[in-house]
């Protein structure tokens, strides 16, 4: 078919002794009771309670610090109850006896013992330590699972655990749910899930306790299906419903699973899954339990179909197309496989097909696809469209359009739409917007003002709904005259605009701003400032930078002055924000002013007590100095200097975050020192001994593959098989590596004969 249609309350501050027994040679004044335990000496008290939780054992000032400063931020936390030095007390020495008891497995004595911090609502102040006394409780009742369970130590535990959990603290609750499992007791791990869900809503939300690893993870994607993920303690809640979902497997209810995510969709990645799932020894059971996660996180995507599509807009961006075909043929077995979880209208919907797959997920590929350049691809979807009996309408239409604009097929565009009005399809305001765009990206400027005049009669005349949308196509319009150099049309246009409208946006002039700006046409400018003056509109970084850059070209050496004094005058305050994406803008063309005026930027904000720039603002112009051949080379590699020296005074470390934005900045740079600052980030990982994951070697991967180094490709591949086995899209990188690294193998050795004959012969 698509071959067709183409041809505030009052708190006291107050240290907790046992956070820091060995560094405090004497108990402090608000704990004036002694707990009721045999006493110590004091070496073996100092032993027993640093023993457990092990973050306690430590000799850096820097960590017992740290965990003191988290306790008294627990204690300030806006809407917490103030914590009097009674209870204070009563906590320290609590937390005593509950270590104490748990070294020795007395059960019903710490039972006693949680009851009665979490009564007083105490239970908060254990902050991370949270976590592992409740592992430790769990541990203690469920460590052999072919020995009997006393009820009432199985009652004991399973209330710490759903207490804990309910402070975000989840992991002895998957415990105890993942123990059920095992047994073939579903309905007793469901119990507890329901339980924990009812005690969740019946107290106020916690946020979820940090781990001990824990460190900000990029998702390159912007969702979870990319299978880049960190562990499960990232994901609080994330091991219960894994959990939940595996005992509905136990009772072959794929239809309850499904419920569970839809009821609570938490994002799933699949080195995540594994992780999960290699708790059970059946292997088939293993098995089907990822079956079960993998359908339930596609309907999850699926029921949320606008983030779904900027997903696969990300995707098709960075050309990852493996990933894209992969989704979609998980839709299309959610649709049409062998057990239809997945609907593809509203009135096919039921229990079983709960999640109907909408028009606009369906465009999202279409695009994405011809994004990708691959018409076969799109071809096959819209034939898949008419299979399941959907009739493309008008955001298919569309989609279709904006991935020819993408292709530069400005014929196929035309007839597209030809057929599109013959099938009586009427066109959207974002439907004009597309051809319009692909006309003028064509260089074909009257036959896209033909379209644009039939848009404004069609406008007019109210055959269009949501006409307060239509500044897009006119914002689209103005982009497409300046460009096919029609500026005179364009300045007609927007003086219309203004008089009759609808009224440009801050849009509009910055496109006009930028048109101008590059040309160092500063009377140009100063006229559109003026105008967007009179207009009562603000400018954003966007046109700040554009403005900037219309000084330099004039050589302006106060240009920066200039700037600063405009927002003044916008009431526009250079906060950290403004600044780093005024340096972000400077940075985005390789041209030596760019480069000088940003670095002078950054050292005004250095400078500027309101606006220091922070890990993000650094980072950022590092990676653009990696990822540009800049014509000075000499005054980049300055400037690279300058932010890891101000970067190390300040106390700013990299992070594997860090390193994921820088490497993949570098491999983004086409020279060969592109890769070799890749690697050697790369390298500095491993010497500072920081963690890869999943993100680490997918991003190296993808960007080794962009540039086609394939042999450094395949010793990645060799490092990266010795620590871990690739999943999902991973696995995919791996495999394209190997299969080009097999064919490069075999033509070279059809090859080696006549070339060492050749050799032989020059001898």
């Amino acid at each position: 078919m698509l071959r067709h249609a183409t041809t505030k309350a009052r708190r006291t501050t107050v240290v907790l002794d046992f956070l820091a027994p060995t560094a405090f040679g004497y108990r402090l004044g608000s704990s004036k009771v002694r707990p009721s335990v045999t006493k110590l000496s004091k070496r073996q008290d100092t032993e027993r309670l640093a023993e457990f939780p092990v973050s306690v054992y430590t000799q850096s000032p820097a960590i017992l610090c740290q965990n003191i400063k988290q306790r008294i931020s627990l204690l300030s936390q806006s809407g917490a109850a103030a914590v009097s030095d009674p209870d204070i007390n009563f906590f320290d020495e609590t937390v005593v006896e509950l270590r104490l008891a748990l070294k020795a497995g007395d059960i019903a004595r710490v039972g006693e013992l949680w009851s009665q911090l979490e009564d007083r609502k105490l239970l908060r102040l254990l902050g991370p330590e949270l976590r592992g006394f409740s592992e430790r409780a769990a541990h203690l009742c469920f460590a052999g699972n072919s020995e009997p369970w006393d009820a009432d130590e199985r009652k004991v535990i399973e209330g710490i655990a759903i207490a804990a959990a309910s402070e975000g603290a989840v992991n002895a609750l998957t415990t105890c749910m993942i123990a059920h499992i095992k047994r073939g007791d579903s309905q007793a791990a469901l119990h507890l899930y329901r339980h924990f869900l009812v005690h969740s809503n019946n107290q106020t939300v916690s946020e979820p306790l940090p781990s001990p690893t824990q460190e900000d993870v990029e998702d390159k994607n912007g969702l979870a299906l990319n299978f880049l993920g960190d562990q499960l303690s990232h994901q609080p809640n994330f091991s219960l419903v894994l959990a939940a979902i595996a005992a509905h497997a136990l009772e072959d209810s794929f239809e309850g699973a499904l419920k569970i995510m839809l009821d609570n969709p938490v994002r799933i990645n699949q080195s995540a899954q594994k992780e999960f799932t290699a708790l059970f020894d059946d292997i088939p059971f293993r098995t089907k339990v990822q079956s079960y996660v993998r359908r339930v996180d596609i309907a999850r995507l699926i029921s949320r179909h606008h983030s779904l599509s900027t997903h696969i807009t990300n995707l098709s961006r960075d050309q990852d197309l493996s990933q894209i075909q992969n989704l979609y043929r998980a839709i299309i077995d959610g649709l049409n496989g062998p057990e239809p979880y997945l609907a593809t209208r509203d009135s096919q919907k039921s229990n079983q097909r709960p999640v109907v797959v909408q028009e606009i997920v369906w465009a999202a590929f279409l695009t994405g696809f011809l994004r990708c350049h691959r018409r076969d691809l799109a071809e096959n979807l819209w034939n898949d469209m008419l299979k399941c009996g959907i009739q493309p309408g008008v955001i298919t239409w569309t989609a279709l359009l904006d991935g020819f604009d993408s292709m530069g097929e400005a014929d196929a565009a035309s007839t597209s739409w030809d057929n599109m009005v013959s099938q009586g399809i009427r066109p959207g305001i974002l439907t004009y917007r597309a051809v319009i765009s692909t006309l003028f990206n064509a260089w074909r400027p009257d036959d896209a003002t033909e379209k644009f005049a039939i848009f404004k009669r069609e406008l007019a005349n109210g055959s269009l709904p949501n006409t307060a949308d239509a500044l897009p196509v006119y914002n689209t319009v103005l982009h497409g005259l300046l460009n096919n150099k029609r500026p005179g049309d364009a300045d007609a246009l927007l003086q219309n605009l203004r008089q009759n409208g609808p009224k440009p946006d801050i849009v509009s002039y910055n496109t006009f701003l930028r048109h101008h700006g590059r040309r160092g046409e500063f009377r140009a400018v100063s006229v559109l400032l003026e105008r967007l003056r009179e207009d009562g509109l603000t400018g954003d970084a966007f046109t700040f930078s554009s403005v900037l850059s219309a000084l330099l070209r004039v050589g302006r050496t106060d240009a920066i002055d200039i700037i600063l004094n405009l927002m003044k005058k916008q009431n526009v305050v250079p906060n950290v924000a403004v600044f780093s994406a005024i340096i972000d803008q400077q940075l985005r063309e390789p041209w030596e002013e760019g480069l000088r005026t940003a670095m002078e930027l950054l050292q005004r904000m250095e400078t500027n007590p309101d606006a220091q720039p922070n890990d993000v603002t650094y980072t950022g112009v590092l990676a653009s100095l990696h990822r540009q051949v800049w014509p000075n080379t000499a005054l980049a590699e300055e400037c690279r200097r300058y932010i890891l020296k101000r970067m190390k005074e300040r106390n700013i470390r990299f992070n594997r975050v860090t390193y994921h934005i820088l490497i993949k900045a570098c491999l983004e740079n086409p020279a060969p020192e592109g890769l070799q600052g890749a690697l050697g980030y790369y390298k500095e990982m491993a010497n500072r001994r920081v963690p890869t994951n999943y993100d680490t070697w997918y991003i190296l991967l993808h960007g080794l593959i962009s540039r086609e180094e394939w042999a450094v490709a395949d010793e990645m591949v060799d490092d990266l098989l010795r620590y871990i086995k690739p999943v999902g899209a991973l696995e995919s990188l791996v495999g394209r590596i190997q299969r080009r690294t097999e064919y490069n193998t075999h033509h070279s050795s059809r090859e080696e004969c006549p070339g060492q004959r050749l050799l032989a012969h020059e001898k």
